[in-house]
């Protein structure tokens, strides 16, 4: 089990690359970031299983973080072209505007973004799993109203004007809600307001379509008097990958990328597959949600510190970041701490965020190249640690070759724009990789 009262050294930085390359949460929105020229080369080869983050040093000038995007073909030539669109979550805004470009070149992009549980919609291949699928994607859409009124005094009056509230938002939020508007068994959840917008009732007539009834027939109702998961009613909880990229002067990804996108899908896990998958292999998601999130005690003071290093820095040239973003490209380029990280949240952590997350993806891949034969080109939108596995889901499974590659810098240190010296930067680097050394013994 993971418990916060026995994260060691390890641990610590495992949580730092789960800030850095997991799953990303809710955002609002910014205006995306200009395009402008960044690092960008094809190769003649590309090893399907090769890095998708590295360090780059123009030795005494410059050291970076860098990260690819790779593009696949079918190997019998039949089929779309699939690009593994690899990203940093904090990173410079100009990153965010370059890798734009590219998932709008593509005709879909499949995007990474752990769900509230209810926003994939409803299913199933039985009666009963569909009323529990509904029943998930009205508590969901009960949580979205619970914002609105937290913001507006009142519930929405109707369907539409929840939508646009939540595109405003995040647009992510807008396309699940679609996705939400339908019961199990295909039919338009009703939705009444009453009193005043003082109230709400979302009901589905169940199996049979008809008033009343009992089992999988009975009509499914949630109302303003009924709970959902706290996650979604936190509206202002502090995260730490905002607060991290506050810290060092950059962006959040949520805040550079525009999801608003008619192309865009989410093809991830929802938060209770991904508690249910986490609990079947003994560990425990709490402390970790609550750590990412700020909304725990750790959290909190990681929150703090963070501001508290912004204010700290103003004094000293802006040297404390810099130093940071050091630490972070060494940490994040060096593939046996990568992997390191995830072995210290338990056997089976990487097995879930990485492996099943993954998965999902190649599987609703699978759909697209049977189901939409129009389709003429698919991005993958993934934290960079995802993408080494991707790839060889995507040549084991689906038959394809990698054929072209280009990198994007994340984020850099430039000397010439900073208050650390060569020396200093030399120094610290060595420090780290003798750190990393000693903590893969």
């Amino acid at each position: 089990m993971i418990n916060a009262r026995n994260l060691g050294p390890w641990s610590a930085a495992a949580l730092a690359a789960t800030v850095m390359t997991g799953a990303i949460g809710a955002r609002p929105l910014e205006d995306a970031a200009p395009v402008k020229p960044i690092t960008s080369r094809p190769v003649e080869h590309v090893a399907p299983s090769g890095p998708y983050m590295r360090s780059v040093e123009d030795p005494g000038r410059t050291v970076a973080l860098e990260v690819a995007s790779r593009t696949f073909v079918p190997a019998d030539a039949d089929g779309p072209t699939v690009v593994l669109v690899s990203v940093a979550h904090i990173a410079e805004r100009e990153l965010y505007g370059q890798l734009q470009a590219v998932l709008d070149a593509n005709d879909i992009v499949l995007y990474e973004s752990v769900m509230p549980a209810g926003a994939r919609g409803a299913g199933g291949s039985t009666d009963t799993q569909r009323a529990g699928s509904t029943l998930a994607v009205m508590k969901f859409t009960a949580g979205a109203l619970y914002q609105f009124k937290n913001r507006e005094q009142r519930y929405a009056a109707d369907l539409s004007e929840l939508a646009e509230f939540a595109g405003r938002r995040d647009p992510r939020l807008a396309q699940w809600l679609a996705s939400a508007r339908t019961d199990g068994w295909g039919r338009r959840i009703a939705y009444e307001v009453g009193e005043g917008g003082r109230v709400f009732v979302l009901t589905s007539l169940g199996a049979d379509h008809a008033v009343g009834g009992a089992g999988v027939d009975a009509d499914i109702q949630v109302t303003s008097e009924t709970k959902v998961n706290a996650e979604f009613q936190d509206d202002d909880q502090d995260n730490i990958q905002a607060e991290l990229a506050k810290a060092l002067g950059l962006a959040f990804q949520l805040d550079g990328i525009d999801y608003d996108r008619p192309n865009f899908r989410c093809s991830d896990m929802s938060m209770d597959q991904l508690q249910r998958a986490m609990k079947a292999e003994g560990l425990d998601m709490g402390p970790l949600e609550g750590t990412l999130g700020g909304s725990s005690l750790p959290g909190r003071i990681a929150v703090f510190f963070l501001r508290l290093m912004r204010t700290v820095d103003f004094f000293f040239d802006g040297v404390i970041a810099d130093g940071m973003k050091v630490v972070l490209i060494e940490l994040f380029s060096d593939n046996a701490f990568m992997e390191q990280s995830f072995r210290q949240f338990g056997d089976g952590f990487e097995r879930v965020l990485i492996d099943q997350r993954n998965q999902i993806v190649i599987d609703d891949l699978s759909v697209i190249l049977e189901r939409e034969r129009d389709v003429r080109s698919v991005a993958i939108f993934y934290g960079a640690a995802h993408m080494p596995d991707m790839a060889e889901r995507l040549t084991d499974q689906l038959g394809y070759r990698p054929d072209a590659e280009q990198w994007f810098t994340a984020f850099e240190v430039d000397l010439d724009d900073s208050a650390m010296t060569p020396a200093q930067l030399q120094s610290l680097r060595r420090m780290i990789r003798q750190q990393l050394r000693m903590m893969s013994r």
